[in-house]
């Protein structure tokens, strides 16, 4: 449950990161892109810029009779170029420094897997992400369609264990390749777009695991890009994922073992807002879930039966959900039959209870004592079920 590029208010942030010293950006610099695109004649090409938040619609031109084109505009500073000529998934991605004359040959058909560019570091970096990128899908792609052929073979449980370690190489290699990409090229604003990289809809570098390459190249870039937009974004990211961290830390003092149980106040589904430590008295489950978990949706049933089991001997759960709408949190009540109470701010992720519990993902559960002391948090199911079948059967409950 992660998140990733976000709007960003320039002047504040101009504020805020005033450390970064050196301006790059110059006026009146000017940017040309031109090629050659073969099946391409007298074919419009599609022109974005590519920002921290947005595309936009730059311009459209036409290629000429034999397929050439020539596009130029005025470039104060480095930015990312967007060119499309056919479907709305077939574009090439443009890494640009003012001053620059981009020279690219493609075919129209299929221009990503077969453009080659010159004459521009930025994007020639970032054609070799691609090149590597088209390798890894037609790898996987191999992998899923012997995966299919295979279902019905007697061995199928090996090959499946086998083709699986075969995705999961195919994915490490790409992973160490951008790794690489990232290290060897500190200074070119195209790292930027290397560490957002995406493969199969899937971030490949998250910011969590893999900080430290946020934070270097930020800091390397913020030399000579200071007041580019892109860099200043990233270093917003940074600072944004410091910040949080250092709360997250200051927030896991407060949960320990033995710990007063955060408060939580929110709405039940009749619209009555239901204290936590109201449930003090009772041995009582924090349980933070959403609708659209499948795990959570199968734990609503053990859970069933563990409060069925233990409710009139003094066990209470606690719903919390994250859900973002009303429709999908009511739906999933009824449809598992929760019986327990229940509440939600509807907000999702960004729900306050989210950092003051350090959720990084649900299910995710927090035991209390009857004082409404915290006994243990993050555990799975089976080790509830483990923790109050000790409980209830010693009347004794240990830390």
């Amino acid at each position: 449950m992660k998140k990733y590029l976000s709007h960003i208010f320039i002047p504040l942030i101009l504020f805020i990161f005033s450390a970064c010293q050196e301006k790059y950006a110059e006026d009146n610099k000017g940017l040309t892109i031109s090629g050659k695109l073969e099946n391409g004649a007298s074919m419009p090409i599609y022109i974005w810029e590519l920002t921290p938040s947005e595309l936009i619609p730059l311009d459209t031109i036409i290629t000429d009779a034999n397929g050439n084109f020539v596009y130029s505009t005025e470039a104060t500073d480095a930015g990312f170029y967007r060119l499309g000529a056919g479907s709305p998934s077939d574009f090439i991605t443009l890494a640009a420094e003012p001053n620059e004359h981009i020279t690219l040959t493609a075919n129209a058909a299929n221009l990503r897997e077969s453009y080659n560019v010159e004459d521009s570091p930025g994007s020639y970096l970032l054609w070799q992400l691609n090149r590597k990128t088209l390798l890894a899908e037609e790898k996987t792609d191999s992998l899923r369609k012997e995966y299919r052929e295979s279902r019905y073979e007697p061995n199928f449980a090996q090959l499946r264990s086998e083709l699986k370690k075969e995705y999961r190489s195919v994915k490490k290699e790409l992973k160490n390749f951008t790794i690489n990409l990232i290290e060897t090229n500190p200074g070119s604003l195209a790292s930027i777009l290397v560490l957002y990289h995406h493969f199969e809809d899937n971030l490949m570098l998250d910011i969590t695991d893999h900080f430290q390459y946020f934070n270097t190249l930020s800091e390397s870039l913020c030399r000579n890009y200071s007041s580019n937009k892109h860099v200043i974004n990233l270093k917003k990211r940074v600072n944004d994922f410091k910040r949080n961290e250092q709360q997250r830390m200051q927030n896991e003092s407060t949960l320990a073992p033995g710990m007063p149980a955060p408060e939580i106040s929110l709405p039940n589904p009749q619209g009555n807002y239901i204290r936590l430590s109201s449930f003090k008295g009772s041995i009582t489950l924090v349980n933070f879930w959403a609708a659209w978990c499948p795990p959570c949706r199968e734990a609503n049933h053990v859970l069933g039966n563990l409060y069925e089991q233990y409710n009139e001997l003094g066990f209470e759960i606690y719903g919390v959900s994250l859900d973002r709408t009303r429709e999908q949190w009511l739906t999933a009540i009824e449809t598992d039959e929760v019986t327990w109470t229940q509440v939600s701010d509807l907000r999702f992720m960004n729900s306050p209870v989210v950092s003051l519990y350090n959720i990084n993902e649900v299910p995710h559960y927090v035991l209390l004592d009857r004082e409404g002391n915290i006994i243990s948090r993050n555990f799975s199911i089976q080790e509830l079920e483990n923790k109050l079948e000790r409980y209830f059967s010693s009347t004794a409950f240990a830390y």
